[in-house]
Formats: structure tokens, sequence, C-alpha cells
């Protein structure tokens, strides 16, 4: 308990150091449709990135980057890398199944989305 307290606290310390974008992070629709309309993966992966808002609001936009991920290197995975893959993102629902509170959404949601985005950086098509 005492770790995923601290680990919350470094991620919400994380989402707030976050640069600065020129783009208002208010719109959710709009931003949601920006990271669907990314030429690929990372691009789909900076634009989230640049803005989580630390709750369920981002569960939306984490689910597009990774599909959008996916989309690039799914296919050309092994059925042990799938099976690698699939176990990656299950460790992150399990990770925060017991928390409760939005902030934890939006953890299992970034985490998911970087498991895909890391494995889109080494499987994938860029």
């Amino acid at each position: 308990m005492r770790e995923t307290k601290f680990t919350s606290i470094c991620l919400l310390a994380a989402f707030w150091a976050l640069p600065a974008v020129a783009d208002d992070c208010s719109d959710l629709e709009a931003q949601e449709a920006k990271v669907a309309a990314a030429k690929n993966c990372g691009e789909a992966h900076k634009l989230y990135e640049a803005c989580l808002w630390g709750s369920t609001a981002d569960l939306q936009r984490g689910s597009v980057v990774t599909e959008t991920c996916e989309k690039a290197f799914l296919s050309t995975l092994s059925a042990a890398q799938q099976k690698s893959y699939s176990r990656k993102k299950d460790a992150c629902a399990k990770k925060y199944r017991n928390e409760s509170g939005t902030m934890y959404r939006s953890m299992e949601a970034v985490c998911i989305a970087d498991a895909a985005y890391d494995y889109w950086k080494k499987y994938g098509t860029k």
C-alpha cells in the first residue's frame, strides 16, 4: 500500500511537470480527434502524454493510442510475443484493480498505452 501511494504521488507530479503545449487540453473531443488522426503511434502517444488529466478523461484517448499502436505491430508478433504483450497489459490492469479513484483508472490507461507504445517501438512499422 505504501509503495502504491508513493507511486501515485510520483505519477501525479509527473503529470503536472509535463511541458506546456500550445494546444488547449481542455477540449477532450478535439484532443481525441488529434490523437486519432496522428500519423503513427509515436505521434499519438506524444499527443496523449501532452494532455493527460490524471482522471477518467484519459481513458478514451488512451484506448485510441493503444489501438493506433497495435495496428502497426500486433499482426507482426509471434504467438509468444502476443502472449507477452497481453500479459503486460493485464499487469497494468492488475496493478491498479484494487485502487479506487479516477486517478488510478488514468494510471491504468497510461500503463496500457505505454506498453503498446513500447511494443510499437520494438516491433512496429514506423
